[in-house]
């Protein structure tokens, strides 16, 4: 692999430096229909395209303006983004607008926040969106393909204003400089170098939304090292699983990354003889990041397409989320991911023990060490005391890479990125929302602050329910759950997708509720109140296919379902 360069300063020079050094090199192509490439651009293509972009935004912003990039995935919103890069302005990258008028209220409502001097978007978007743009997109352009006279490189200092997915909450926009991506990128090449020889040219597959971070950081990463990013649409993934492996097979992916869900999908959905014309040798580096890494899936994959050639220690559970760029930690030296079984009831009390009965000890999967030049501490949510190793607490992460804080939320900014240590410590440290802890250096995910459920007297971490769900019958594996409490007295309620015909008859409902209730009993000493069962895909999700916990509350709480 090519060195990463030290001496860059903005990302728009990762692109403009491979155009020179290695001009005929494929930076990026798109998979389209029958999972065959489409387009394609090569580094220069890609560098006079974003040229061209960046002519028609300088003759229209000022640097430092917001401009929303509304593109379907593909190349066109890669030479948007640099274009912005070139032109010193803000990209504020969002999802295409669905059919609905949901959909255009939620877009138009990122558009008021994010308050772009204007919208750069594909002709057929624009055709698409007709009169019926919001007024907040600002004037909807046409992204320029051409130029006259070459522009003069414009810097800012803002390179992407990053909404999140808003699986927890409400979208918020992150400020993301080019020193944290910059900064990030280079965490990501010490995770990668430390995991596995990397080959001399590096080959990215993603399906992620690349509206997402860790989407987005992937197109960053490739180009930092001049590699051949291959992307595919996320409805395609989300609709066949297979395609994601079968590209990867294909174009001889080296890197690829996604949500611990969709590991679970192509398990489920690949049958044995699409996985027979997979070839996964080439694959060193696969990284599972953006929810809870689980043990089973890490062993089901593996197993699963180890007759394919792929490797389980090319396995990178990592962790990470948008306000520290993307990524936290996952530096592990070779080997297979750390699998480690601890007391049940003594992670409920804030202590890591190791407990080797399945029964009574839940196995978490460790998301690597903390790389240089980024500081990870497990601190007491309350007093802000630092926990000591082995003790559950806050994830606080102080270092380059964490983001300037929330576009025009100066509250939300301070109580988040303002966090300070009792002591002596007088640096303000990013507040992740994550309980975690510490043991031998390596970095263990307990669950999310915001979600802990107090029931009958005890601390229940809402993932470990929904686990223990999806395996309790047969029906309900590899299916979305989710479990939340409501009310005053803090009713524990399941809500579970099934894998059988609806309408379910009413014995076989009783049966699968029960097998629920008793499930989750067993294994964590708490009564379920509510069980709901749903249709596949009745759950919301967001655009990465995880679960909006909020909304799936209101949907409990509103009893859209049948209630057992």
């Amino acid at each position: 692999m090519i060195d990463a360069p030290h001496d860059v300063t903005d990302l728009g020079q990762l692109l403009r430096r491979r155009a020179v050094a290695q001009p005929d090199r494929v930076a990026c192509q798109h998979v389209g229909i029958e999972d065959r490439i489409t387009e394609r651009l090569t580094y220069a293509d890609l560098h006079r395209r974003a040229l061209a972009v960046a002519a028609q935004l300088i003759t229209m912003t000022e640097p430092g303006d917001r401009v929303l990039l509304l593109h379907p995935s593909g190349v066109d919103f890669t030479a948007a983004l640099f274009g912005c890069f070139y032109a010193g302005v803000t990209a504020v990258p969002a999802p295409l607008p669905q059919q609905g008028e949901r959909a255009i209220a939620h877009l138009a409502a990122l558009a008021d926040d994010a308050r772009p001097a204007l919208t750069v978007t594909t002709a057929a978007v624009a055709a698409q969106l007709g009169g019926r743009a919001p007024a907040a997109f600002g004037p909807v352009v046409v992204a320029a393909d051409t130029y006259d006279v070459a522009p003069l490189y414009r810097r800012c200092d803002v390179a992407v204003l990053q909404y999140t997915s808003g699986s927890t909450g409400v979208p918020r926009g992150v400020l993301i400089t080019h020193k944290n991506y910059l900064h990030n990128l280079r965490m990501l090449t010490d995770f990668t170098h430390a995991l596995a020889p990397q080959p001399a040219h590096l080959r990215t597959v993603s399906w992620l939304p690349h509206f997402h971070d860790m989407g987005l950081a992937l197109m960053m990463y490739t180009a930092l090292h001049g590699g051949t990013m291959t992307l595919i649409p996320p409805m395609a993934f989300l609709l066949r699983p297979f395609v994601w492996l079968r590209v990867v097979s294909a174009v001889g992916g080296t890197l690829t990354a996604a949500p611990n869900f969709a590991f679970d999908q192509c398990v489920r959905k690949v049958t044995a003889e699409q996985r027979d014309t997979l070839d996964l040798r080439t694959l060193s580096v696969v990284l599972n990041a953006a929810e809870p890494v689980r043990p089973r899936t890490l062993a089901q994959f593996a197993a699963h397409f180890g007759p394919s050639g792929f490797r389980a220690e090319a396995f990178a559970p990592c962790f990470g989320l948008a306000e520290g760029t993307v990524f936290v930690s996952g530096l592990r030296h070779g080997g297979t991911p750390r699998v480690v079984s601890f007391d049940r009831r003594g992670l409920q009390d804030g202590v890591a023990v190791p407990n080797a009965d399945p029964g009574a000890s839940r196995a978490l999967v460790g998301c690597g060490h903390r790389p240089e030049g980024l500081t990870v501490r497990i601190v007491d949510p309350t007093h802000h005391a630092e926990r000591a190793p082995g003790e559950v607490g806050e994830i606080w992460v102080q270092g380059p890479s964490v983001g300037m804080g929330y576009w025009r939320r100066p509250a939300e900014t301070t109580a988040t990125f303002g966090g300070r240590l009792a002591g002596f410590d007088e640096r303000l440290y990013l507040r992740t929302g994550d309980l975690g802890f510490l043991r031998e250096g390596e970095l263990f995910i307990v669950g999310r602050l915001a979600d802990v459920i107090t029931v009958d007297g005890r601390s229940v971490h809402p993932q470990d329910v929904e686990y223990t769900v999806q395996g309790s019958d047969p029906a309900f594996e590899g299916r979305r759950c989710v479990a939340v409490a409501h009310g005053a007295a803090q009713r524990l309620a399941v809500a579970v997708e099934v894998r059988v015909a609806f309408p379910l008859e009413e014995s076989r409902r009783e049966a699968l509720a029960a097998t629920v209730r008793a499930a989750v009993a067993a294994e964590h000493g708490v009564d379920v109140a509510d069980v709901l069962l749903l249709p596949v895909g009745a759950l919301p999700v967001t655009t990465s296919g995880k679960v909006r916990r909020a909304a799936c509350r209101e949907l409990l709480l509103a009893g859209a379902a049948t209630v057992h």
